[in-house]
Order: C-alpha cells, then sequence, then structure tokens
C-alpha cells in the first residue's frame, strides 16, 4: 500500500517533464526553421551577387614576385614554384688576419686543453665534441636534401631591395605549359628591365613557343633569350627574330632542329626583301643540320649585315655547305629577284646619291632595253662625271703650285696591296675605286684645313663612323653575264668545328678569307673588317694539311686577342742594328 502514491508521483513527473520536453523542441523547430530561412536567403543573395559580378582582373605591378604568385593563385594551382634568386658561386675567402693565431699554436693550444681535461676527469665520459666547427665550403653552395630539383623560378634583381628591378628570369627543368605561358603573358611585360630570359629543358611545344614569341615582342628591353634543350615538332623559332624583332642573342642549342627549321632561320635572316636588323649572336650547336639547311643558312648572310656571331658547330654540315659560306664571304651574283630588288632600291634611293663604276653602269645598261630617257639619263651623268674630273684636275694643280703635292707617298702604299691583288688573282676594279674613294676624302681633308677658324671643327677632326648600307646599294661587277656584289664582311665569328668538312670546303673558305684581306689591305671597311675568327677544327681532314695551316696562320694575326711571342735579347739586337 505504501508504494501505490509514489508510483502515482513518479508518473506525474514523468508526464510534466515530457510535456516540457514537447514545448521546447517546438520551440527548437521554430527557431532552426528560421535559422534555415534565413541562411537560404543570405545564401540566394550572395549567390545573386556572384553570378552578376565576374572577378575583376589582376593588374601586374612590376613586381614579379607578388605579380606571379597573385596570378598562380587566381589560376588554381596547387603547387606553386617559388621565386628565388638565382645562386652565385661564393666569393673568395676573406684574407687571414695576422692578429690571429696561427693553425699550428692553434692545435697544440687545444691538445693541452684535451690532455688538462683528460687528467681532471677520473671516469670516463662522451667525447667532448670539438670546440671550433668547419666552415662552410667556398667554391659551392648546399641546399637542402630534395630542395635543388623542385621547380623554381630564378630571377636576377638589379637591385636586391628592389623587387621591382628583375633584369634575368631563369627556369630549368620543369614543364612550362599553358597555364604558366597565360601568367608569363601578363608578368613579363609590366618587367620594364627584363633584359634576359632563359628557358632550359622546358617542354616547349608548338603553341606555347608561338605564345612565347609574342611575349617576347611585348617585352621592349629584353635582349638575350635562351631555350636550348627545346626540341618542338614544327620548329618555328624563326618566330622570335622576324623583321620587327629586337633580340640581340639567341642561343638555340640542342633543339634538334633539322633542315626545316634552318631554312625558315635562314630566311628570317634576310631575303631580298626583308632583313632582320637587330640579332648579332645566333648559336645552333649541336642540332641536326645538314648541307641543305646550313645552305640556307648562309643565304640568309647574303642580304644580313648585322649578324656578327654564328655557331653551327657539332651538326653534320660537309663540303657543300663550307663552299655555300666561301662564296658568301668573297662576293657572289645576285639573283633575279635580288637584281629587280636591286633596281627598285636604286631609283628609289636616285642615281646621284649612288656610287657606282662606270663598267656595272654599262654592264646594267645592256641588260635591259635601250630607251630615249635612258641614254639622255646616262649621258648627263657622264657630263657631270667629266666636269668633275677636269674640276679636280684643276684643283691638283692648284695645289701642286701651292707645294701642298704630299700624296706621291701615300699613293706608293696602296700599290702593293693591289701588287698582293694580282697575285691572288682579283680585279684590279676594286683597286682604282678604294683608292679613288681614298684619295677623295683626304682632298677634302686638305680643303678644309684652308678655311680652318678659331674653334671650327674640320671633317679630318671628325672620326670616321662606318655606316651600314643596304648590301643591294653596294657596287656591282659584271662578270661573265652575272653581276657581283662583294660578300658578308659584317660576320666577325665563325663557329663550325666538329661537322663533316674536307679538303674542298676548307679551300672554298681559305679563298672567302684571302678575299677579305685583300679587301682590308687596300683600305675598304664599308661593309666591315672581315672574319677575325674562325673555328673549324675537329673536321674531315688532316690537322697538319697544309691549307688549314695556311688558314691559321692568316686568321692568327686577326684574333683582336692575338698577342705576338716576346722577343728574346737576341732578336732585339738584330733588329736594332738592322734599323740603324
Amino acid at each position: 500500500m505504501t508504494d501505490r502514491p509514489e508510483s502515482r508521483l513518479s508518473g506525474k513527473e514523468l508526464f510534466k517533464s515530457a510535456t516540457k520536453k514537447v514545448k521546447m523542441g517546438k520551440k527548437l523547430e521554430r527557431v532552426m526553421k528560421g535559422d534555415r530561412s534565413a541562411t537560404s536567403a543570405t545564401s540566394h543573395d550572395t549567390s545573386d551577387v556572384d553570378g552578376n559580378k565576374s572577378p575583376e582582373p589582376y593588374s601586374c605591378t612590376g613586381d614579379f614576385e607578388a605579380d606571379y604568385t597573385e596570378l598562380c593563385n587566381r589560376a588554381g594551382l596547387m603547387e606553386i614554384p617559388k621565386v628565388v634568386p638565382r645562386p652565385h658561386r661564393p666569393g673568395p675567402p676573406p684574407p687571414p688576419d695576422p692578429k690571429s693565431a696561427t693553425p699550428m699554436s692553434q692545435r697544440e693550444s687545444c691538445k693541452s686543453a684535451r690532455s688538462t681535461r683528460m687528467e681532471k676527469v677520473e671516469e670516463p665520459t662522451s667525447p667532448v665534441p670539438s670546440e671550433q666547427e668547419e666552415p662552410p665550403p667556398t667554391t659551392y653552395t648546399t641546399s637542402d636534401k630534395f630542395d635543388y630539383f623542385k621547380p623554381k623560378v630564378q630571377v636576377e634583381l638589379e637591385k636586391p631591395e628592389d623587387k621591382k628591378s628583375m633584369t634575368e628570369v631563369y627556369i630549368r627543368g620543369w614543364k612550362v605549359d599553358q597555364k604558366y605561358i597565360d601568367i608569363f603573358k601578363q608578368c613579363f611585360p609590366a618587367a620594364d628591365k627584363l633584359h634576359t630570359i632563359d628557358f632550359w629543358n622546358v617542354g616547349l611545344t608548338d603553341n606555347t613557343l608561338a605564345q612565347f614569341a609574342a611575349v617576347a615582342s611585348q617585352c621592349l628591353n629584353l635582349r638575350t633569350v635562351k631555350l636550348d634543350g627545346n626540341p618542338v615538332p614544327g620548329e618555328g623559332f624563326h618566330q622570335l627574330i622576324g623583321e620587327d624583332s629586337m633580340i640581340v642573342s639567341m642561343s638555340l642549342r640542342s633543339c634538334k632542329i633539322t633542315d626545316k627549321g634552318a631554312e625558315l632561320i635562314g630566311k628570317a635572316l634576310s631575303t631580298a626583301k626583308t632583313r632582320n636588323q637587330s640579332l648579332c649572336a645566333l648559336n645552333l650547336n649541336s642540332n641536326m643540320i645538314t648541307d641543305a639547311g646550313a645552305c640556307y643558312i648562309a643565304n640568309g648572310l647574303r642580304m644580313n649585315r648585322t649578324l656578327l656571331v654564328l655557331s653551327i658547330a657539332n651538326n653534320a654540315i660537309g663540303d657543300e655547305a663550307a663552299k655555300k659560306f666561301g662564296e658568301v664571304l668573297s662576293r657572289f651574283a645576285l639573283t633575279h629577284e635580288e637584281v629587280v630588288e636591286r633596281r627598285k632600291v636604286l631609283s628609289e634611293k636616285g642615281a646621284p646619291d649612288v656610287r657606282r663604276s662606270p663598267i656595272s653602269r654599262r654592264a646594267e645598261s645592256r641588260d635591259r632595253p635601250g630607251s630615249q630617257s635612258s641614254r639622255s639619263q646616262l649621258d648627263k651623268s657622264m657630263a657631270k662625271s667629266g666636269r668633275a674630273s677636269s674640276k679636280a684636275k684643276k684643283d691638283k694643280k692648284e695645289d701642286d703650285k701651292k707645294g701642298k703635292g704630299k700624296d706621291d707617298k701615300w699613293k706608293k702604299e696602296p700599290q702593293r696591296g693591289a701588287s698582293k691583288a694580282n697575285s691572288l688573282g682579283f680585279t684590279s676594279e676594286l683597286q682604282t675605286e678604294t683608292l679613288g674613294k681614298a684619295s677623295k676624302g683626304k682632298g677634302r681633308q686638305s680643303g678644309g684645313k684652308k678655311g680652318q677658324g678659331a674653334g671650327s671643327i674640320t671633317e679630318a677632326e671628325t672620326p670616321d663612323i662606318l655606316e651600314i648600307i643596304n648590301p643591294l646599294l653596294e657596287e656591282a661587277e659584271r662578270v661573265d653575264g652575272e653581276l657581283l656584289i662583294p660578300g658578308n664582311r659584317a660576320l666577325i665569328n665563325l663557329n663550325i668545328s666538329r661537322n663533316r668538312i674536307g679538303e674542298a670546303g676548307l679551300k672554298s673558305l681559305l679563298k672567302g678569307i684571302q678575299y677579305q684581306i685583300t679587301l682590308t689591305t687596300l683600305g675598304s671597311r664599308s661593309g666591315g673588317t672581315g672574319l677575325m675568327r674562325l673555328s673549324v677544327q675537329k673536321n674531315s681532314f688532316l690537322p697538319n694539311h697544309e691549307s688549314y695551316l695556311k688558314m691559321q696562320e692568316l686568321m692568327m694575326t686577326r684574333d683582336p686577342l692575338y698577342k705576338p711571342p716576346s722577343k728574346t735579347p737576341d732578336e732585339e739586337s738584330t733588329s736594332q742594328a738592322t734599323g740603324s
């Protein structure tokens, strides 16, 4: 009987607690419904805002590291290669301080300290580390484990404290795909001081190479491009050296360039109508170029007077290409297209501004049908030349009367060069033309001295500036029905070593060098000085070949770094005795 009321009270309490829980549950459901509706409304609003507004485009600031990181984050790249300064070899260690103790004394002091320490210690203990740590290496730098192989973008800053002074970019050994090209499209043009881009083995394709060429054209100060180790199926490297390109130096080593790519590069260097006017150095070392491709490159040198250094070493070039290079270096016959373009240029420039020899003038008049207008122009020009010659004779007579005939000594010196030219089998027309030019220049200098006053600058005092003229405007010579002009003398360094050139190609190159030396001896430098360094070693001829030894002897004195051997005291005394 006593247990019943207790059970009833417990039931009432349970009922009350259950009702309270139900009420609280309803309240919670209402609250949760309100939260869900509020969150759904806010999310709906934000989605509307995001759908209406597109992300703002990023404008680069010129700080390559900040721009590159931000654009990589926006592109959704998971692993971003770090931008690090380019490592350099450590400098030389500082000289030892004379006040510090010598190494031997330091070792002795360390030994004495260790012996006293061991005497004091009774029980064996762990070895004491040496007080002096090993100094860091001075000839190389070290990195942590695999950090060396991680993709990086190495940069060179003009001022380390200025992040906007990036001048060089180096990427080595990791693939630069379309995502990175899109990023570099925005970063590189914003770097005002960028002048060097070096992409080694970055896996370029035809598409990425074309886009890189477009980016390079937008970089105003870019002068050096190195794409070594990037074989591209289409071989479209010529896109970097178009007519409007500003690249000065380009390296394409180990790019598996065949005759197809060599043809495109040769046409980019020059044609009868177009020519590259900025590229000074081109490196095509270690490719797959044969005679056909090398002939295309040699044809590109016909009308190009800007390229100074060319390397096509370690290819498959033979005698045919060597003969073509020898022809381009000496003198060559103009093709029909080049003759037509030459006439156009001459007509646009005007006859009075062009200096041509009477022989070439008569030769050109034979090619085209005679007309009354052309004959009248020829008569006028001949009349003008006759008047000029008579006037020059009068001036010479007056100078001789006044005692200024000092040209006899000068006239005797070029005759030595003329005899040398005759011995090599060249015509005397070049001799007369160069002598005439030199005598006219000397006459101007002597005439300028008459009117020289206080503070006046004469033509004799002004330095001689060699202007690069259009090769089609150079004086031509008619030989066996062909129009010949002087070859390329702007190229000063040619490397064709480690190829397959034999004796025939070697002789053609030697003939071209002899022709250039003859023109230099005669004082004709309007087209350049000619080759100063020629590398032909390790080809298909013996090192003791007569032509090779003669070539080495001729090129030795033309090398700007050549130093003649010092004379012994006996040789100096004999030379002084012969001079006295």
